[in-house]
């Protein structure tokens, strides 16, 4: 899992670095935050190919991915672009999770979430959390990978222990 990956720096730090990365650990399966790819503010279309050629992976977005006006890279275009699960059903694209196959045949399912302190209001992680894992568990591959984007190290801390069965 891979933070921020911030504009051209960041696009450039991950084509340079990630396929020997990912040789040499023999890495299956990435995630990277890609909120902040485009000049540091939102993700289009043009730099999300650019910065996910990671063959078996996905985008992870939180707050800033709307930053983007023209060319945005929305997560209704493309399954490997997650948005926060929490920001709701009715009217906002995309989704808030992704099951995916890693290159060694594992199934894995990656679960995007987002804090609310200091943070845009948007539906309850916890209960969203909880409700996902409730449901839609039979549908969930066993192999979970959750990104929590928040703002402080607290809600962090309170969602990995009671969310995820802590």
């Amino acid at each position: 899992m891979i933070g921020d990956v911030i504009g051209r720096p960041g696009r450039e730090a991950i084509e340079r670095e990630l396929p020997g990365l990912r040789d040499l650990h023999r890495v299956d399966f990435v995630t990277a935050n890609g909120e902040n790819l485009a000049g540091g503010m939102g993700l289009t279309t043009s730099h999300r190919r650019v910065a996910l050629p990671v063959g078996r992976g996905c985008h992870h977005l939180g707050q800033s991915h709307l930053g983007q006006e023209g060319d945005p890279a929305g997560p209704d275009r493309d399954e490997r672009i997650l948005r926060p699960h929490n920001y709701g059903t009715e009217g906002v694209p995309g989704r808030g999770w992704g099951a995916y196959v890693a290159a060694d045949g594992t199934d894995v399912a990656v679960l995007n979430f987002q804090g609310r302190t200091y943070m845009i209001p948007i539906e309850n992680p916890f209960t969203d959390a909880d409700r996902l894992l409730d449901e839609g568990a039979d549908a969930l591959p066993p192999v979970r990978l959750v990104d929590f984007h928040c703002e402080v190290t607290s809600e962090k801390n309170a969602f990995g222990s009671t969310s995820m069965g802590g």
